[in-house]
């Protein structure tokens, strides 16, 4: 057992932050077991999978897993120690789930107008996802834009809106933002596999607090 008390306090955040990637880094390749002292919420949800908040005396207000803790603090204290913006904290630490995945129609570069229109008035959809010969992303294509005669590569966009599949919802989060988009495609390698929207962001985020809960429970109990 290794124990670190504050050891990247004392450094600026650039420093900081690649000091604990490199911590997470070898954390995987020793599998020691360490006890990371921290006043840093941010700093805790980031390298613990498990945290124990601990108020005047030594007294253990709550532990849990990160996503547990900002889910559900235990009480005040907690919750005031984690700060109001628990819900974006939980961002980070909450990965992308493929049950979580909102499929559009999906259409080709190589098709026709005709096609595309029939697929999205099939769906309901007012847009489209477009893939390439190959079956990677290429971009996205409205129902607006889908009118005429050609094919979808003459009308098709292109969309850099996306995230790898191991990613969290924080990453997907802020690539729609940075992006202006309203939804943010989930790649594994080059294989599409769903798209993130707003409201199926914030569902996963839900569904990722009450999943948590019966593995905390039996963490508390030991």
């Amino acid at each position: 057992m290794l124990l670190m008390d504050e050891p990247f306090s004392a450094v600026d955040p650039v420093v900081r932050e690649r000091l604990q990637s490199e911590f997470l880094r070898l954390q995987q390749a020793v599998r020691k077991t360490i006890v990371f002292v921290t006043h840093d919420i941010e700093e805790a949800v980031r390298i613990g999978d498990r945290i124990a908040v601990m108020s005047v005396g030594g007294h253990v207000e709550q532990y849990a897993t990160p996503a547990e803790l900002l889910g559900r603090p235990a009480n005040a204290f907690v919750a005031d120690f984690v700060g109001a913006d628990r819900g974006l904290k939980r961002l980070a630490v909450t990965g992308i789930d493929a049950a979580d995945l909102e499929q559009p129609p999906v259409v080709r570069l190589a098709q026709t107008m005709a096609e595309a229109r029939a697929a999205l008035e099939r769906s309901g959809a007012r847009w489209a996802v477009v893939l390439d010969d190959l079956g990677n992303l290429h971009g996205w294509l409205s129902a607006e834009r889908a009118s005429g005669p050609g094919t979808v590569g003459t009308a098709a966009r292109r969309m850099d809106a996306w995230v790898p599949a191991d990613s969290s919802l924080k990453t997907a989060f802020s690539t729609m933002l940075q992006m202006e988009a309203g939804w943010v495609a989930v790649l594994d390698g080059d294989r599409f596999l769903g798209v993130l929207t707003p409201e199926s962001l914030h569902a996963a985020l839900r569904r990722s607090v009450e999943g948590s809960a019966p593995e905390v429970a039996g963490a508390t109990r030991a």
